[in-house]
């Protein structure tokens, strides 16, 4: 993990098609998620749930792929 905080726009650019685990979050009023620290990305959901237990403080789970219509992810 790098401590490189990137505005979400640049998450999503810089890994596509991925889970991620981004901790230190910036949140806006909406609770919508502004930026933060990628601490973990993976191609398995699974992989960000088991890697919640080491983190705390402001963690976000985010998804940069694409969902297949019809498709809800709740977390």
């Amino acid at each position: 993990m790098t401590d490189e905080r990137l505005t979400l726009q640049e998450i999503e650019q810089k890994y596509p098609d991925a889970w991620l685990l981004i901790v230190d979050c910036e949140i806006s009023e909406n609770t919508e998620l502004l930026s933060g620290v990628v601490a973990v990305h993976s191609k398995s959901r699974e992989d960000i749930h088991n890697a919640l237990m080491h983190h705390k403080g402001r963690i976000a789970i985010h998804s940069t792929r694409e969902v297949p219509e019809g498709v809800e992810y709740i977390l």
